[in-house]
């Protein structure tokens, strides 16, 4: 009997459901023995999921720049990124960055957002596998070309506390990556959007610890933080600590801000990938996660699931990444007016940058639908 992960029963339950979905957290490139290209992320936006959901876009970063043994620099890897990206508009891409190999300078990557204006969505960095901690001083500067360029930065983050196992393996706090590191370096440019990855961990008093600095860091105004929740709870069917976080998010004392958390995968990795896991193929292990994840919200709140759903699955990082890209478009019907009042223009130039409102207005209506 081939094994699929969904019941006919979870098929009906999630009807109602189905929408359009940005995923927040996947990759491509050379990650230890595997590469991952283009195609191991086509199987899960080339045809709607199991449930009626599409997904409308995934926000990619290169892993050909975070593989520990650094196959490629920033100014290589981003650029092969983005070719590929040109070629898949559902691929929205990071600029990753490498503080570690730099040693904080930031040149390379305010060349490549220079020489590509509004490409890349965000900025990534994953402290860990740099063996660079997040809240040391090497990070300032590309702090602060995110908050110049209005770029969120997604971080890998990870366990805040050392894990015993059943099985009797132990698993070591991070020392890189934990949320209380990365909270340090947000409230140094706290305007910059700050995405905590994987929610500090995979359940338990990881992600608690992670959802308690989300929290303080809304209340006290101290850093604008966000968490994505691949991983979090993936051997579970009720994901309780997804739910946790959204009843603290939705009970804060400035309000419900369930508007700082976002779906995410880490597709085509483990399970999503080639190498497989639970006796799932990739597309299965998809469906499972986002089907799971919206009945979990469904039955905690019965009278707000729909509009959580909409907000987790997709509004919320469509304004995270596309509005305020938007946003930072340069105002060229100004810039043409000034210009031909003072004859600096010629019409060829005129033409040209005519052009490129038509292709900013037409980017606009395109991340409306």
């Amino acid at each position: 009997m081939k094994v699929t992960g969904i019941n006919n029963a979870t098929k009906r339950n999630t009807t109602n459901f189905k929408g359009r979905i940005i995923d927040s957290h996947t990759h491509l490139g050379k990650w230890y023995e595997n590469t991952y290209n283009a195609n191991d992320l086509d199987v899960f936006y080339k045809q709607p999921l199991a449930n009626g959901d599409v997904i409308e876009k995934m926000i990619v970063s290169n892993l050909s720049c975070i593989e520990p043994n650094g196959l490629l620099d920033e100014l290589q890897g981003n650029k092969v990124l983005l070719e590929i990206a040109k070629n898949n508009p559902v691929l929205a891409p990071l600029a990753v960055c490498q503080p570690n190999v730099t040693k904080g300078d930031a040149s390379k990557i305010e060349q490549l957002l220079k020489e590509n204006p509004n490409s890349f969505v965000g900025l990534k960095f994953h402290p860990k596998r740099m063996e660079l901690p997040a809240d040391d001083a090497s990070y300032n500067a590309y702090m602060k070309l995110a908050e110049k360029y209005k770029l969120p930065c997604l971080f890998h983050s990870d366990k805040t506390f050392e894990t015993f196992y059943i099985n009797g393996v132990k698993a070591p706090r991070c020392e890189y990556s934990r949320p209380e590191q990365i909270y340090k370096l947000a409230q140094r440019t706290p305007k910059v959007p700050i995405i905590l990855g994987h929610l500090g961990g995979n359940e338990g008093k990881d992600t608690k610890a992670a959802v308690d600095i989300l929290v303080d860091s809304i209340e006290n105004n101290k850093a604008t933080l966000f968490a994505d929740i691949s991983w979090v709870n993936c051997d579970t069917t009720e994901k309780p600590d997804i739910i946790e976080a959204i009843r603290r998010l939705k009970n804060t004392k400035k309000g419900d801000m369930t508007e700082r958390l976002l779906f995410g995968t880490d597709a085509p990795i483990a399970r999503f990938g080639k190498e497989g896991e639970k006796g799932l193929k990739p597309i299965e292990a998809y469906n499972k996660v986002v089907i799971d994840v919206k009945n979990a919200i469904k039955n905690a709140f019965p009278e707000e699931g729909e509009k959580i759903i909409e907000k987790i699955f997709y509004q919320n990082a469509k304004n995270l990444f596309f509005e305020r890209q938007k946003k930072r478009l340069p105002d060229f019907g100004n810039i043409i007016k000034k210009a031909v009042k003072n004859k600096k223009l010629c019409f060829g130039a005129i033409i040209l940058l005519a052009a490129i409102i038509a292709g900013n207005m037409k980017l606009g209506k395109e991340s409306k639908k």
